[in-house]
């Protein structure tokens, strides 16, 4: 029986290394690199650009930045007060994995600490700007989506005038073909 003892200690000391072995490789590849779930914020590396040129540039150009700045901080957070409804309904029904829900959380808290960033910012030009800087970036995102939609009217106005021109309708139904 003393014979068994060497072959059965080395299957078992084989055993626990693959084992220690496929514990820490499983690990090492489970930690993933939570991807950011917006793009780069070129408004703030455009910002932080200006402030730190040499000369100094004006203060209104950095105002105009800071307020540039704002308008991303503010389509971000919108973006994600949209998403979270719907996100947060499929994580509760399985349908959306924890790492997605957690890069969610991590976009959430970067964006939340952008905007404490940019009113402290805003703070250093005028008092109280932080008050109203986030008012002024949404009426300004609000602008810039009309003139969007009015350009996009404006195509469609284009395209019907040019069918209209050329006898084609414009419409997908199939009594017009």
């Amino acid at each position: 029986m003393s014979f068994l003892i060497l072959p059965t200690a080395y299957l078992g000391g084989c055993v626990a290394t693959m084992s220690v072995f496929s514990y820490i490789y499983r690990r090492a590849t489970n930690v993933k690199v939570i991807e950011p779930w917006f793009p780069e914020n070129d408004a703030k590396e455009k910002y932080i650009a200006l402030l730190n040129t040499e000369p100094p540039v004006a203060e209104h150009h950095l105002q105009s930045a800071l307020l540039q700045r704002a308008m991303e901080g503010v389509r971000r957070v919108l973006a994600v007060q949209q998403e979270k409804p719907a996100l947060l309904q499929l994580l509760k029904t399985g349908h959306l994995g924890d790492d997605v829900w957690q890069e969610f959380q991590a976009a959430e808290q970067e964006t939340m600490r952008e905007l404490q960033d940019i009113a402290l910012e805003a703070n250093t030009f005028k008092d109280n700007w932080s008050k109203t800087i986030f008012t002024t970036a949404s009426q300004m995102l609000e602008s810039d989506k009309q003139k969007q939609d009015q350009k996009a009217c404006d195509a469609m106005r284009e395209e019907i005038k040019d069918n209209d021109r050329k006898g084609k309708c414009s419409c997908e139904h199939d009594h017009c073909e």
